[in-house]
């Protein structure tokens, strides 16, 4: 074979090699793009959203990456102290306060209350029986990092302002929890982060917001405006879930009374479930739910909560409404 075929042949094997690379590279960043399926890859992810910006949410301490996805807390970056109502912290409560926790902006029990699943065993009965709960779990949008501390003492309290008199609990950190009262009030810089997210997740999901907590989101949203750097997490999330929030990008404006449209019900239902459609309504006497045949938690309801409805009419006429991950 003459130099130049060899030349030619080399030339061809090169190319195909970089082509091959290429479709590998390119597969491997489809791949670790891929939205999580549940909360603990979520949990790996959410560190490519924070890339960089390796702070906590509500106090603004710096975080030291440790393992997979939990991290240290620098106390001193944002002059955090420990809550210690009762003297000396424990050395369980000093522990917890140093590390970094991801944690739902709305809490999962929000979510979870709506469910069947919730309903016949709480939170590990829908992580082990509900796929489409383990996708709003770890949904990235609803997603952050907290000193571990404000986890704990959080618990699934919803966002509210907190009365005057309320003391300040952890230093310099703007964060008030009235546990007496069940409200935790956060500092004013990131009240309308967490209002976007709320209509994000009553919107994608068919969740219910109540009127009085729809007035409150609408009033942060309107004093704390998307900022530079909520808008590029909001964008790393996006190339990683392949959506948007709406509510941050303008697209969808939250109004009293506003429709949602459940988008990830629509298209995560038919993909996780099989959907028969014979069969009566079942309705849940204790939390007023309602199950069409084709809802994923249909069969799993309890013979002593279950209500018989000839049809969705009748069900909704006794005013029974419909389950949250039915499609």
């Amino acid at each position: 074979m003459s130099s130049s075929a060899h030349t030619a042949s080399a030339v061809v094997v090169v190319v195909m090699l970089k082509n091959i690379i290429g479709c590998i590279l390119a597969l491997y960043v489809t791949a670790s793009q891929a939205e999580p399926a549940n909360f603990d890859q979520a949990k790996v992810s959410l560190k490519q959203i924070y890339a960089g910006q390796e702070r906590t949410f509500y106090c603004d301490c710096a975080i030291n990456w440790v393992g997979r996805s939990g991290g240290r807390v620098d106390h001193a970056s944002c002059g955090f102290e420990v809550y210690s109502p009762r003297g000396l912290p424990s050395e369980a409560t000093l522990a917890r306060a140093a590390r970094s926790e991801v944690e739902h902006i709305i809490p999962i029990s929000w979510v979870g209350k709506q469910l069947s699943c919730w309903q016949q065993g709480g939170r590990k009965n829908c992580q082990a029986t509900d796929p489409l709960f383990n996708k709003i779990e770890g949904d990235l949008f609803n997603l952050t990092y907290a000193v571990g501390q404000i986890n704990g003492l959080r618990a699934d309290f919803p966002f509210g302002m907190v009365t005057e008199n309320t003391p300040a609990q952890f230093g310099q950190c703007d964060i008030k929890i009235d546990t007496k009262n069940r409200k935790v009030q956060p500092k004013a810089s990131i009240r309308g982060d967490i209002a976007r997210v709320a209509f994000y997740m009553a919107d994608r999901y068919n969740l219910r917001l109540s009127r009085q907590d729809q007035q409150l989101y609408l009033a942060w949203h309107q004093q704390d405006p998307v900022s530079p750097l909520e808008l590029e997490r909001h964008q790393r999330t996006a190339t990683l879930t392949g959506r948007t929030n709406p509510f941050v990008t303008g697209e969808q404006q939250w109004r009293l009374g506003f429709v949602t449209r459940g988008e990830g019900l629509k298209s995560a239902t038919p993909a996780l479930y099989a959907a028969t459609s014979a069969g009566p309504i079942h309705g849940n006497r204790n939390s007023r739910i309602y199950h069409r045949p084709d809802c994923p938690n249909y069969q799993s309801m309890a013979a002593t909560n279950r209500v018989v409805f000839p049809s969705v009419a009748a069900a909704e006429q006794q005013g029974y409404r419909l389950a949250a991950n039915c499609p």
